[in-house]
């Protein structure tokens, strides 16, 4: 599943509130006590409050900066400056339908799935990555939106996409690439027009979008493609596009024969790649 949203999270909670009222509270007893073991221990004392006090400071803003708690920084891909993090414990932003949560995953996991998102994102251009405005992506274990189990999660605003550890190799590397597009989409909706879209389509087909969950359809590939190179493909023209994007930026050799063999198909690729030489040429 892969959705657009406005915000995660909410306002700073009483946990940080408290926090630096607490270190507050402690540097100023120490510096003013007259008692000999304060004064001997003074400096030390001090050196950890500092490091407690950058710690939290960090954590802190990576909340201000994205409106997910939790989160830690695994690593910074300074080539393409991208900042890759993970949770410290798992974490659950807002609350009810469209909440957002996901669980902290082993290292090893983590570091796998990195190396590949890492090697898929190396095809672009750090030139890309500063005009689409994305700067953090989330590694996390069984992602949900809401209620709905989900493999990768955009957030434009936030500048960020959450991707789903658990996701079997061959979906996560399309899933890269589509929630890549969502952002993309959201910056540039002026190559990317609907109203041309959905011409490309048969007259007599329209897109499901709420009416059904994103869960019924399946990312794996079609045999008869009639238009669409997968199911959730016709879950939304925006998953539409986001799946062909995919597929043309992981799965090159198979689009260029499968476009041979459908006209709709051939038009969709076009539009895309227009769109993105289009983006391109404003780098």
């Amino acid at each position: 599943m892969y959705l657009l949203v406005k915000r995660f999270g909410t306002d700073l909670g009483s946990d940080s509130l408290f926090f630096f009222f607490f270190i507050s509270l402690m540097y100023h007893m120490i510096l003013n006590s007259n008692m000999f073991i304060f004064k001997k221990m003074k400096l030390n004392i001090l050196i950890l409050l500092l490091f407690f006090t950058i710690f939290q400071s960090k954590a802190d803003q990576i909340y201000e900066l994205i409106k997910i708690p939790n989160l830690k920084i695994y690593q910074i891909d300074k080539e393409n400056n991208l900042r890759y993090l993970t949770p410290k414990k798992d974490f659950v932003t807002n609350s009810g339908i469209n909440n957002v949560s996901c669980k902290k995953s082993n290292n090893y996991k983590v570091e796998k799935k990195y190396i590949k998102t890492k090697n898929e994102l190396n095809v672009f251009k750090k030139a890309l990555f500063e005009k689409i405005k994305l700067k953090y992506i989330v590694l996390c274990e069984k992602l949900k939106v809401g209620e709905i189990n989900a493999l990768g999660f955009a957030n434009p605003e936030m500048e960020t996409i959450l991707l789903n550890i658990n996701t079997n190799d061959d979906d996560f590397e399309r899933v890269i690439h589509h929630e890549i597009f969502h952002i993309i989409e959201n910056n540039y909706k002026k190559f990317f027009p609907d109203s041309v879209w959905a011409k490309f389509n048969n007259p007599s087909f329209y897109y499901s979008g709420s009416s059904t969950s994103p869960e019924a359809y399946s990312l794996a590939k079609l045999n008869n493609t009639n238009g669409f190179f997968s199911e959730y493909a016709k879950y939304s023209i925006s998953e539409d596009m986001a799946e062909t994007f995919s597929f043309i930026t992981s799965r090159e050799k198979y689009v260029s024969e499968v476009i041979n063999l459908d006209k709709i198909l051939n038009k969709k690729v076009i539009f895309i790649k227009e769109g993105m030489s289009n983006i391109k040429k404003s780098l």
